[in-house]
């Protein structure tokens, strides 16, 4: 079973999330799936617009993979952890045609970041956005720096401070979800806004982007060596390992 499927919906390639946990946490084969088809759709001419989805009946994305994130140790793998990751989101963000995230059931953590690397996300009522990495023992730096960029500074703080799901109604007025649809309806009306977007004068809408995710790719590579900080010292103080312990079912 492949870990992320493909599906060419007319000039729109629609890549689905395909874990073998239903929560589809981002592993190192996920990611590197994802990678892949961005270059795809950056590198053909045929393809015209992405949509990223984990589908209608499943979570987009729940995080990280913690049986990968609970092995980290040392400074230089959580600093190699770190910049996979920054460099992650700008592959997303440096793809320029047109990037949807149908967004269902839960996009926790690096699965809401990956949701705010693409340019339209479309979710449903039983979406649930949260960033609860603090409550847990684990940085909310990269988290901390999105958040702010799209709904400033003190609604930031609600969310990476609150640690709760985020109200629909709250993420749609402050465009974190830009559509609201039934569960049934996800894939379908993000498949409709990338085809929508995809038949926009490319040369304009490709400048644009790249102008518009340059500045916020370069914001991200400047926190990389906070981030990194953060991260160290989290994980050398083992605040996050009875989380994982409880995850993954460890006694």
């Amino acid at each position: 079973m492949a870990i992320l499927e493909t599906e060419a919906r007319g000039a729109v390639l629609v890549a689905q999330f395909n874990h073998a946990n239903v929560s589809n946490p981002m592993s190192l084969e996920l990611e590197k799936a994802i990678r892949s088809v961005c270059r795809e759709t950056e590198n053909n001419p045929a393809i015209r617009a992405l949509v990223l989805t984990g589908g209608n009946d499943r979570s987009f994305c729940a995080g990280g993979d913690f049986t990968e994130v609970a092995r980290l140790s040392g400074r230089e793998a959580v600093e190699r952890f770190i910049d996979g990751l920054i460099d992650f989101y700008s592959t997303i963000l440096s793809v320029t045609k047109p990037t949807v995230a149908a967004v269902g059931g839960y996009a926790v953590g690096i699965g809401f970041q990956v949701a705010l690397s693409c340019d339209w996300r479309v979710g449903s009522p039983e979406t649930k956005l949260l960033m609860w990495e603090l409550k847990h023992g684990l940085a909310c730096t990269i988290g901390g720096y999105m958040l702010e960029s799209f709904v400033g500074r003190a609604a930031m703080a609600d969310i990476i401070y609150g640690c709760e799901t985020i109200p629909i109604s709250w993420a749609a007025d402050r465009k974190l979800l830009h559509e609201v649809v039934k569960s049934a309806d996800l894939v379908d009306t993000a498949i409709a806004r990338a085809q929508v977007l995809s038949e926009f004068p490319e040369i304009t809408f490709r400048r644009t982007k790249e102008s518009v995710n340059q500045r916020f790719i370069a914001g991200l590579r400047n926190i990389a060596t906070d981030a990194k900080e953060a991260h160290v010292a989290g994980f050398a103080s083992g605040a996050a390992d009875k989380h994982f312990k409880r995850v993954l079912g460890d006694n």
